[in-house]
């Protein structure tokens, strides 16, 4: 029996559509009104049912007109699916019917019970402000209304004791439905930040599941080809170090070395990147002037754009301070340029400028060399790795682009990439400039 009434019960009070509104708060709001209106249909209608019994057909007839009111007021809500105005055109009946039972209803009357009850539904559906402006207005307009009023015959005569005793009522229950709304805004807040944090981390492990396949992808492609190759070159040594010639033993000496030091590079860059995302590496932006990280990255690399007869250009139109990490802005740039230097032709072109673009710096690094394919866009757009080998065979790691969109992305900046295959590449990227 107790659960036949709940099943019932729920599915009176919750017989409303609100999968239309997306806050919490709206959803609430949207149930209450549903619930009111069902209250506000039943205690007219057997008001109507007692006024005809009684043969008080004024009063019948006002609140047919009120019942009729507040069905197309009804009719607006679900047609609409706003809240807002068939709130207020619900509340103002129900201002009209609470005013005329207290103007005329007398001290005697049931019905001026339904005036008492006005704070509860008004600052429910209206919430706290407008509820609490609302109700004052009614208390206004009826002392008002009393006050010019009261000698008519029809008036009830409210003496002081009176007025103060349901002035009382009134009050306690506004207190209590503005208590309400009070505990229910702390809730519904805790909850919001509760929603928020659960987002969060719901975002966080879904990165964490793409990152592991980033890095399981890493690992079984370059980092086994490279462990392969050492494998095999060492094997053969192993095998027919004797059988060799010379040169031969020397020159695959040469190899395993190189192969060392990119497994070695590769490595390292896999530590790095999974530090990131595990936020282990210092955050310390700071200020300080892009044209010292120039200076250090084209020094670092002279000897390879010495090796390749490249020409550099650098071109800065602003020498403003940037805001960001030091050591994450040099490693961004130091991996452009390198990829630029790596897939240049030999006596190449390869431009890096600088200029403000709002309250950001736009660094721009550009090549002539071999350029993208679409599939390799998409691949640096999507942050998966990838790794092809240079004009002169220079090898790469496969990640050195996606630790570049890392610490782009880690210091609030963006980056973007074009290329054409055959002419070169574009890479720009964005850090904040010192307010």
């Amino acid at each position: 029996m107790s659960e036949f009434l709940n099943y019932y019960l729920k599915l009176f009070i919750f017989n409303v559509d609100d999968t239309s509104y997306e806050r919490l708060e709206e959803k609430k709001k949207s149930i209450l009104l549903n619930l009111f209106f069902y209250m506000f249909f039943v205690a007219l209608s057997l008001f109507v049912i007692s006024n005809i019994y009684k043969a008080d057909y004024q009063t019948a007839i006002f609140n047919s007109v009120s019942l009729v009111a507040g069905g197309f007021t009804f009719l607006l809500l679900k047609k609409t699916k706003d809240l807002l105005v068939p709130s207020l055109v619900f509340v103002f009946i129900i201002f009209n019917i609470s005013t005329y039972f207290f103007l005329t209803g007398g001290s005697n009357e049931s019905g001026i019970a339904f005036a008492l009850m006005l704070p509860l539904p008004v600052i429910l559906i209206l919430g706290k402000e407008r509820g609490i402006i609302a109700l004052i207005l009614f208390f206004i307009a009826n002392a008002l209304a009393y006050y010019f009023l009261q000698d008519q015959p029809w008036c009830p005569n409210y003496n002081y004791s009176l007025v103060c005793r349901l002035s009382i009522v009134f009050l306690f229950i506004a207190a209590m439905a503005f208590a309400n709304e009070f505990v229910f805004e702390i809730l519904y807040n805790r909850l919001e930040k509760l929603s928020i944090s659960l987002k969060s981390s719901q975002q966080k492990y879904k990165d964490l599941a793409v990152n592991k396949e980033k890095f399981l992808s890493i690992i079984s492609h370059d980092l086994s080809d490279h462990v392969g190759s050492f494998m095999a070159i060492s094997s053969l040594l192993n095998e027919q170090y004797d059988e060799l010639p010379k040169e031969e033993r020397m020159k695959l000496i040469n190899n395993m070395a190189n192969v060392s030091k990119h497994n070695y590079k590769l490595l390292h860059d896999l530590l790095t990147w999974s530090t990131v995302q595990m936020d282990h590496i210092p955050y310390s932006p700071k200020p300080f002037k892009l044209e010292k990280i120039y200076r250090e990255v084209i020094e670092l690399f002279n000897p390879l754009i010495e090796e390749k007869k490249l020409l550099i250009f650098l071109k800065m139109k602003s020498n403003s301070e940037i805001y960001a990490d030091y050591h994450m802005a040099s490693a961004i740039l130091r991996n452009l340029v390198s990829n630029a230097i790596k897939f240049s032709h030999p006596g190449g072109e390869i431009r890096i400028s600088a200029q403000e673009q709002d309250d950001k710096m736009l660094i721009t690094v550009s090549d002539t060399g071999v350029g993208m394919t679409n599939e390799a866009l998409l691949r640096f757009n999507s942050s998966l790795s990838f790794s092809n080998p240079g004009t002169m065979q220079e090898p790469g790691t496969g990640i050195g682009l996606i630790l570049t969109k890392e610490f782009v992305q880690k210091n609030d900046g963006q980056i973007y990439i074009e290329s054409v295959p055959g002419e070169g590449t574009t890479v720009s990227f964005t850090l904040p400039l010192v307010d």
